[in-house]
């Protein structure tokens, strides 16, 4: 273990390892502490869609950017670690599942349209169905989007870390247990009783990320929003897009990934602390869901379910930027269920602020600021 580096980042997963590959990329030492394996938390168990269509608001512009940054990087990363991040384009169709739903759904096709990257058209029933029959006739019609990206996250957050590593950056797997200041400057991490020496550090700790407040003093309000997912038996033939929909009060995803495994994803779970235990009230809402889109699924067998712990703020948007009165000290975290998404571009911010001072990439709505000045 280095007893020094220019920049110390505490997490280790597709966030901390997309600023590390960053930083290294620009000639920086770097340290990555990280309490666990890479990818052993939410970065490697998420479904890992790549859809920048699906939001609106402070951090649409972020979702685009950041789905450019993947298609340029994921090719990049692959051929510096050997990793296979199994990459696989394809159509996305979000279904209408109750009548009340075109008006919306038309409106987003009509939104979605502005951005030249993304083809999107309106689907009536019957030509859903005639795109798979095993969707359910129960619709309304849908909005298809051409061209998003699936991948294996945790492939691509060993990738990222592994092409980090190949350009210079260090990973430590052991447990940051507290920040060393000079004054109000930051001067090292604490590593059990060593001590990495430091100018710059970076929390990046998920949903962990609260439990570094006492270290940056100021409240870093992010909390752990429990996420389960069901992996059954592969459909043949493939199903070669992915389905969306809202039904029985939540959202579904389906996704046959390229290993062949179909992923039925996800419970979104408030208040359960740091529990990742697979519930089957989880495992039964899942499959409800799942079979209201595609009936066929019923007759699949279970190949496992996971749980994890997504990072989320209190408007769910990240916390990206400076530790306001702490010299050197950044945060980049709160991504809740898009930080697969949202790596390389929160990477590359996080880079130009340490290495230049400033970032291109427009993430002010996104300071801790914004929560002490409510």
């Amino acid at each position: 273990m280095r007893t020094h580096s220019d920049v110390v980042i505490v997490g280790g997963g597709a966030i901390g390892s997309s600023i590390a590959y960053r930083l290294a990329s620009v000639g920086l030492s770097v340290t990555v502490v990280e309490r666990d394996s890479v990818g052993s938390h939410a970065s490697g168990y998420a479904l890992g869609l790549l859809n920048p269509t699906n939001e609106t608001g402070s951090i649409e512009s972020l979702n685009h950017q950041s789905f450019i940054m993947h298609q340029e990087m994921l090719e990049v990363v692959e051929q510096e670690s050997g990793v296979d991040v199994q990459v696989l384009t394809m159509p996305h169709i979000e279904l209408a599942l109750e009548e009340s739903e075109i008006v919306t759904l038309k409106k987003e096709c009509d939104r979605i349209a502005a951005f030249s990257n993304f083809t999107t058209n309106w689907l009536e029933p019957d030509e859903i169905t005639r795109f798979d029959s095993r969707i359910t006739r129960e619709i309304y019609g849908g909005l298809l989007v051409e061209d998003v990206i699936a991948i294996d996250s945790y492939n691509f957050t060993l990738a990222t870390a592994q092409a980090a590593e190949s350009r210079g950056a260090e990973y430590v797997l052991r447990e940051a247990t507290g920040l060393v200041y000079d004054r109000d400057r930051v001067a090292g991490v604490m590593v059990g009783e060593d001590c990495i020496n430091c100018g710059t550090v970076v929390l990046a700790l998920g949903p962990w990320s609260a439990a570094a407040s006492l270290w940056a003093g100021i409240d870093i309000p992010i909390v752990p929003q429990k996420g389960e997912i069901l992996r059954l038996e592969g459909l043949n033939p493939r199903l070669d897009f992915h389905v969306h929909g809202f039904t029985l009060g939540s959202s579904c995803s389906i996704l046959q990934k390229a290993d062949g495994a179909v992923w039925l994803a996800a419970t979104v779970q408030d208040d359960t602390g740091f529990d990742v235990t697979p519930s089957l009230a989880a495992r039964e809402s899942l499959v409800l869901r799942g079979t209201r889109m595609m009936p066929e699924l019923e007759w699949q067998q279970m190949l496992l379910q996971t749980a994890c712990m997504r990072p989320v703020t209190p408007d769910g948007d990240p916390i990206l930027g400076k530790i306001p009165d702490k010299e050197g000290v950044f945060v980049a975290s709160g991504t809740g269920g898009q930080g697969i998404l949202l790596a390389p571009v929160i990477g590359r911010a996080m880079a130009d602020l340490i290495s230049a001072g400033k970032t291109e990439i427009d993430i002010v709505d996104f300071g801790l600021e914004r929560f002490s000045a409510s």
